[in-house]
C-alpha cells in the first residue's frame, strides 16, 4: 500500500509528518528516505514530483500488516482527496480562466501570506511543466493568474523572460495575437525597458503586421529615442508599406544627430535601393563600410555587399553585380539568394556557363529541395549538353515546384528537340 500526498510547501508537509506519524526526529529538509522506525511504515520518500505534478510531496509504503492497514486507513480518512495521487489538481486539458484561477488559489492557497514564497515558487514550476508538455494555453492563464496577484514574483529575477519563449511558442502555431499578448505581458512587467516592444515590433513585421510595427516603434522611440534596433524596425515597417518618403525624412533627421553610425547609413542605402536611387544607395552602403571602425559593420557587411551588387545588377552592371555578391559570399558561402544571382548572372547575361555551372551545383548541393535551383541546373546540363542529366533535374524541378510553367516548357522542348529521350 502506498499513499503519495502533496504539500504547497515544506512547513505544512514538516507539520503533517510530525503530527500524523508522530516522526519528531526525523529529518524532512532533504529529498531522502526517512529511515526512523514508525509502527505500520516501511519507509517514507521527501519527492518534488509525483507522475509530473510539482510539489512538496511524500511518498508513504505501508506495512501489509495490520497497523500498516490501520494507519493507511486512518490517513486516507483523515487527509482531503483533493491532495491526495492523482486526484491533486494539474490540468492537462484548457480550461476557462476562471475555473482554473478557483482550483489553483485554492490548490496552493496563493492568498494566503503565510506559505506566499515557497506556493508561489511551486505554482511557477507548474506553469513551466505545463509549457514543456505543450499545454500552453494553460500556461498562459497561470501567467495571467501572477499578473492578477502576484506581479513582483516576476519581476524578482526576472523570470519574466519565459513569457518569450511562450511567445515564440505560440508563433510557432500560428497564434499571432497571443504570442504579442504574452509579450504585451512582458512590457508590463518592465514598464521602463524597450525590449519588449522591440519584439513586439519585429513579430508584427514577420506577420505582414507593418502598420502596428510602426506604431509600437513610435511609442517605444519616445523612451528611447536612439535605440538603432527599435529604428530599423521603424524603418523596415515603412519599407514595406511603401512609405519610402517618411523613410528616408526620418533616416536623414537620425543621421543628422548621429552622422557615423553605419548601421543607420546601411539603412539609407536599402530605402533609396527601394526607390530605384541605385547610386546614392551604393554611395550610403560604402559610407557605411567605410566606418569599418564600428565592430557592428562585419555584423551586416553580408547584407551591405549583397545590397550593392542589387544596386549594380539593376543598372545592368553584371561585372560590378557579380564582385559585390562574391564579397559578400565570403560571409556566408552557402546563401542561397546569393549563389542563385550570381548562377543566373553567369548563365543569362555573360554566357559563361561553367561558371554558373558552379554555383548552382554549389546551391543544389546545399538544398536539394530548391526547386528553382534543380530548374537552374536542368537548364545548364541542357546547354552543356547533357540531356540526360538535364532532364533529371528538370523532372526533380516539376516535382518540387508542379505549377512553375517554364520547368514544363523546358522539358517539352527538349523532348521535341532529342528524340532519343522521348521514352524518358
Amino acid at each position: 500500500m502506498v499513499l503519495n500526498i502533496f504539500f504547497s510547501n515544506k512547513s505544512e508537509r514538516r507539520q503533517f509528518i510530525k503530527e500524523q506519524l508522530q516522526a519528531n526526529s526525523v529529518a524532512t529538509e532533504k529529498d531522502e528516505i526517512l529511515s526512523d522506525e514508525i509502527a505500520g511504515i516501511k519507509n517514507i520518500k521527501l519527492k518534488n514530483r509525483f507522475k509530473s505534478i510539482p510539489g512538496f510531496w511524500i511518498e508513504i509504503h505501508f506495512s501489509t500488516d495490520e497497523r500498516g492497514k490501520v494507519l493507511y486507513t486512518h490517513l486516507v480518512d483523515s487527509v482531503d482527496l483533493k491532495y491526495v495521487n492523482s486526484h491533486v489538481f494539474y490540468p492537462k486539458e484548457n480550461m476557462a480562466l476562471k475555473d482554473l484561477e478557483k482550483q489553483w488559489l485554492d490548490k496552493y492557497n496563493l492568498l494566503n501570506r503565510d506559505n506566499d514564497d515557497e506556493a508561489w515558487k511551486l505554482f511557477f514550476q507548474e506553469v513551466k511543466s505545463h509549457i514543456k508538455h505543450d499545454r500552453i494555453d494553460v500556461a498562459y492563464k497561470g501567467f495571467m493568474i501572477f499578473l492578477k496577484y502576484n506581479p513582483f514574483f516576476l519581476k524578482k529575477y526576472r523570470r519574466f523572460y519565459i513569457l518569450e519563449d511562450l511567445a515564440y511558442l505560440y508563433e510557432n502555431i500560428g497564434n499571432v495575437g497571443k504570442a504579442i499578448k504574452c509579450l504585451k505581458m512582458q512590457a508590463i512587467l518592465q514598464p521602463d525597458s524597450v525590449e519588449p516592444y522591440l519584439n513586439i515590433s519585429s513579430f508584427y513585421i514577420i506577420n505582414g503586421m507593418e502598420e502596428e510595427a510602426f506604431s509600437i516603434c513610435r511609442e517605444a522611440l519616445k523612451k528611447s529615442p536612439e535605440n538603432q534596433y527599435l529604428i530599423s524596425n521603424l524603418i523596415i515597417s515603412l519599407i514595406n508599406i511603401g512609405s519610402y518618403e517618411y523613410a528616408t525624412d526620418f533616416l536623414r533627421k537620425v543621421l543628422d544627430k548621429d552622422p557615423n553610425n553605419s548601421y543607420f547609413w546601411k539603412l539609407m542605402g536599402d530605402v533609396l535601393y527601394e526607390i530605384e536611387d541605385n547610386k546614392d544607395a551604393i554611395d550610403c552602403y560604402n559610407r557605411a563600410l567605410k566606418l569599418g571602425k564600428d565592430p557592428l559593420v562585419e555584423d551586416f557587411k553580408l547584407d551591405i555587399y549583397t545590397g550593392i551588387g542589387d544596386c549594380y545588377y539593376d543598372e545592368e552592371n553584371y561585372a560590378e553585380a557579380v564582385n559585390y555578391y562574391r564579397k559578400a559570399l565570403n560571409y556566408n558561402p552557402k546563401d542561397t539568394y546569393l549563389l542563385m544571382s550570381l548562377s543566373q548572372i553567369y548563365f543569362f547575361r555573360l554566357k559563361e556557363t561553367k561558371t554558373a555551372y558552379k554555383y548552382t551545383k554549389l546551391l543544389v548541393e546545399n538544398m536539394p529541395e530548391n526547386g528553382y535551383g534543380q530548374y537552374q541546373l536542368g537548364l545548364i546540363h541542357s546547354r552543356l549538353g547533357n540531356m540526360e542529366k538535364a532532364i533529371w533535374h528538370l523532372y526533380k524541378a516539376r516535382s518540387i515546384i508542379p505549377y512553375y510553367k517554364p520547368i514544363h516548357d523546358a522539358i517539352n522542348m527538349i523532348k521535341k528537340t532529342n528524340n532519343k529521350l522521348q521514352a524518358y
